[in-house]
């Protein structure tokens, strides 16, 4: 039968309207969101130092990634943007306020945006701000953000791989601002090096926290799996209690693990530019990770990651899958599952649910 690769005529766009909410995120962070204009204005102000000759272009070539590399060639450009912000509370609720436009403008009717608040502090420890404070700088940019661009905009907040001093107070925050916009807490960091042989892919206090975490009724997603083996997902699992996965391409190394989160319908967040970039989906491998789990109608989402490193937005990440094949229907189902897997509460979700299907012209 006929199978024509490209249509007889291409762009420029020509319909009028914007790209209608309907789309979800799940995975993506607000630190790693940041406009470039945003940051140099910031650094300009501040009299930070800036890469090459100062401009915004050597910035965007500094931070942006254009060739695949590791995960710590990926984080890089981190060291020119968070000086501009940490300890600054009014350009953090500002950088909230703009990531909900930015996310409006990429069709998102839902998103959770994870962050470390620790991370955010003045360097040295100013004890003027608190993570407190860092968070509910966040909330407040979300909120106005939300009023103006119709979207809804939920936090996680991040534990980080080797900083375990800060994972204890990553919970005490969840508790305390989850009925303000928190709707659960991750563990994100380098995989890099973990050996499977090892009996532990997670440490002490991480499971300790991650368990109180559960008896507490927190959310729970974590990195599993995307440079590390199988068994941080089998672990993410089994010792974190985790709810979804971020990334989880490497659990397709163990095909056990692999039928038994598809019986068991886990949700994996995967984002594929930056899959590419961090070296965990090398471009030698013709059969992408999104891609099997779209041949095999796993639960997924497609999500963006890091805009600023990706130099992309969630239009960007559905028109590199259309290209591997990705249909309508298959986008519909991961933003369909997204907003099933998200960590709003029940009646919430289920309001959001409908908006997505009206979106799609869907009458049940």
């Amino acid at each position: 039968m006929p199978n024509f690769s490209e249509p007889k005529f291409r762009g420029p766009k020509r319909t009028k309207t914007a790209i209608p909410l309907s789309r979800v995120e799940l995975h993506i962070h607000l630190d790693g969101c940041v406009r470039m204009s945003t940051i140099w204005e910031l650094c300009k102000a501040k009299g930070l130092s800036l890469p090459g000759r100062g401009t915004i272009e050597d910035l965007t070539a500094n931070v942006e990634m254009n060739e695949p590399g590791n995960l710590t060639s990926f984080l890089a450009g981190f060291q020119y943007t968070a000086p501009a912000l940490s300890g600054d509370l009014v350009a953090i609720e500002r950088i909230a306020r703009e990531f909900c436009e930015d996310a409006a403008h990429n069709g998102l009717l839902y998103v959770e945006s994870r962050f470390c608040p620790h991370l955010l502090l003045p360097e040295g420890g100013s004890g003027d701000i608190a993570a407190d404070d860092i968070v509910e700088a966040v909330l407040r940019g979300f909120k106005a953000g939300e009023e103006e661009y119709g979207l809804t905009a939920r936090v996680l907040l991040c534990c980080i791989r080797g900083l375990d001093q800060f994972s204890e107070d990553v919970l005490r925050l969840c508790v305390k601002y989850r009925d303000q916009g928190v709707v659960g807490m991750d563990i994100a960091g380098d995989e890099e090096g973990l050996n499977p042989e090892d009996p532990d892919m997670f440490n002490p206090t991480t499971i300790k926290v991650f368990t109180e975490a559960k008896e507490l009724g927190i959310h729970r997603t974590v990195h599993a799996g995307e440079v590390g083996p199988a068994k941080c997902v089998e672990q993410a699992l089994s010792k974190l209690f985790a709810e979804r996965i971020g990334h989880g391409y490497r659990v397709l190394e163990d095909e056990e693990l692999y039928a038994k989160c598809l019986k068991d319908r886990v949700h994996f967040e995967t984002c594929p530019t930056s899959s590419i970039l961090t070296g965990a989906q090398p471009l030698s491998f013709f059969y992408h990770a999104v891609c099997r789990f779209c041949d095999d109608k796993a639960n997924f989402s497609i999500n963006t990651d890091d805009s600023m490193v990706t130099g992309t937005w969630t239009e960007q990440e559905y028109e590199l899958v259309r290209s591997w094949g990705f249909k309508e229907s298959h986008l519909v189902r991961a933003n369909i599952n997204a907003m099933k897997a998200s960590f709003l509460p029940e009646d919430e979700k289920a309001a959001l649910l409908n908006k997505l299907y009206t979106a799609y012209g869907i009458e049940l």
